[in-house]
């Protein structure tokens, strides 16, 4: 009979081959153009859905006329923009995250939040992994990622996780909003009158596409266990301001 020591390192292998087999599988990421998703992604099923209208370029603060009309027009009634504009120039932002500052789950919202992003330029867009807001806060899909034209916006419950392509690090011009429904905007009041610009130097490099895959595979304790690290930029001085400086993550959800 095999001995226990055996018995463990045959359970050891078996638990590396299946993580090996793991890695590789979730390693593989799909490509999609929006013209091939506008019409076969739900927020039901997939937690995102794509639109596109060169008149959505208009936009230059908060959403143009039509933008804000066809938004609301996929929710149920009493959904509203909030104060809230989010600008984001040239950087990528390619770490995936659930955008913790309007989860549903942590607010206790009675009703879902959404995040609405306007794309002014064409090319690779956004990745998103399908449904990862209905298995939160775990993932169980794949990485996608979607490319299109100037004008295409993106509406996806705030619990999917998603992230910024590369790009190649050409000129990005992105504009990012909220939409809750009027019952929680209260629980919301963190986010009101918040209007930032976001503009830093992309770098392409290893580090960095290693750190993409790696906020994947750890989304976890990053989004469910240490979400409070990754809310808000807090004082350098203080504990959590001291922890948030250590580790190698420029991009905050505040």
């Amino acid at each position: 009979m095999p001995s226990r020591k055996n018995k463990i390192n045959y359970i050891g292998i078996v638990i590396c081959i299946f993580v090996l087999f793991y890695i590789l599988f979730y390693s593989f990421e799909k490509y999609e153009h929006v013209n091939d998703c506008i019409t076969v992604r739900n927020l039901e099923t997939d937690g995102f859905v794509i639109l596109h209208d060169d008149i959505y370029n208009d936009t230059v603060d908060m959403p143009c006329p039509k933008l804000n009309q066809d938004i609301l027009s996929m929710l149920p009634g009493g959904y509203v923009f909030m104060d809230y504009i989010y600008k984001i120039h040239n950087v990528a932002l390619s770490t995936f995250h659930r955008d913790v500052t309007s989860s549903q789950h942590i607010y206790n919202t009675k009703h879902k939040i959404y995040t609405c992003i306007l794309y002014k330029y064409k090319g690779d867009l956004l990745s998103v992994c399908p449904g990862s807001n209905n298995t939160y806060p775990f993932v169980w899909s794949k990485i996608v990622n979607i490319e299109g034209n100037a004008g295409t916006v993106f509406l996806f419950d705030s619990n999917l996780l998603h992230a910024g392509q590369d790009n190649l690090c050409k000129e990005r011009n992105v504009i990012q909003y909220k939409v809750c429904h009027i019952d929680d905007l209260d629980l919301l009041s963190h986010l009101h009158a918040v209007k930032v610009t976001k503009s830093e130097k992309c770098e392409l490099n290893i580090s960095n596409k290693l750190l993409r895959k790696l906020s994947y595979f750890f989304e976890f304790p990053i989004n469910h266990l240490f979400y409070r690290f990754i809310i808000k930029k807090e004082d350098p001085s203080t504990l959590i301001g001291k922890i948030q400086s250590a580790v190698p993550i420029k991009y905050y959800n505040n």
